[in-house]
């Protein structure tokens, strides 16, 4: 009786622990889901580690990397280092900063080298992939340098980057840099920093932001405009109105409709009303009707 308890138990436990035909995946297959689970699969040695870094397809060098988050592999970190610097794919680029920021021993000298690379290298396309690295890095200490390049750097596409670390690491440390960069000369950049604000959980620079109100960029008029209505910024309404009565882009009066809509009220409704009687375009007709409707 115990034997035939036991080999039912044995059974059970083999079907409950079995994968269906369809979940399988074919030996040797990546398989996100099931990870070193999958059939045929299982940590690489380092000299794969190794080769996959030197020669494999990013799709395979993004597994072999994944499989092998916990292989210690000193050999590795000079090549998936330069890769940071020097590969044209971006998201080989974040699985080698992924791997890399998880190495105990060995991930400081790789955060030294890509903060000067960020501040000292000629190339603006190593100083920007530095700084990203740096943001993937999700390292605080990385602050200081990013800050100031986001506030410092002659090229544009440098400090945009050093805009969207800032904002993958969300730390305290960055709020400056980020308030700076919505003043940056350069649309791109004000841009990138308004795209931040959702991201961190220490936005308060509401004066910067209701200033890109009137921006001459539409791009950033038109997030600006999202995001006073997203963050309910009552102090927008007026300038919120005047947008939507006045701006030359339907897209940002839709916008406006919707911000004013999100921060209601009686003074949001009665713009909103005024608004209707004298908007032509149907599809701003329409975000006003949707507006009026969220009150």
């Amino acid at each position: 009786m115990k034997t035939d308890a036991v080999v039912g138990f044995v059974v059970s436990l083999l079907c409950a622990t079995s994968v269906s035909a369809d979940d399988a995946s074919p030996p040797g297959a990546y398989d996100r889901l099931h990870g070193e689970s999958s059939i045929g699969t299982s940590a690489p040695t380092r000299q794969q580690m190794v080769n996959a870094i030197k020669n494999a397809t990013p799709t395979r060098l993004y597994a072999t990397l994944e499989y092998g988050e916990r292989v210690e592999c000193f050999e590795c970190i000079p090549g998936l280092t330069e890769k940071l610097l020097s590969s044209n794919d971006a998201e080989v680029r974040e699985i080698s900063a992924w791997w890399l920021r998880r190495r105990s021993f060995g991930f400081g000298p790789v955060m030294v080298k890509m903060q000067q690379v960020a501040r000292e290298d000629t190339d603006p396309v190593r100083r920007a992939r530095a700084a990203s690295a740096l943001g993937e890095f999700l390292d605080p200490h990385g602050a200081e340098t990013l800050s100031s390049l986001a506030r410092a750097d002659a090229d544009v596409t440098v400090r945009v980057a050093a805009v969207r670390a800032l904002g993958r690491l969300n730390t305290l440390s960055v709020r400056a840099g980020l308030s700076s960069a919505l003043h940056d000369t350069d649309p791109q950049v004000r841009l990138a920093a308004l795209q931040q604000v959702l991201k961190v959980n220490f936005f308060d620079d509401m004066d910067s932001l209701l200033g890109l109100l009137g921006d001459s960029d539409v791009q950033v008029r038109n997030l600006a405009v999202q995001l006073s209505g997203e963050l309910r910024l009552t102090a927008a309404s007026d300038a919120l109105l005047g947008i939507l009565m006045t701006d030359d882009s339907v897209r940002v009066r839709q916008a406006a409709a919707i911000a004013l809509g999100h921060i209601g009220g009686v003074d949001a409704g009665d713009a909103l009303s005024d608004a209707m009687t004298v908007e032509k375009d149907s599809a701003v007709q329409d975000a006003i009707s949707i507006a009026r409707r969220m009150r």
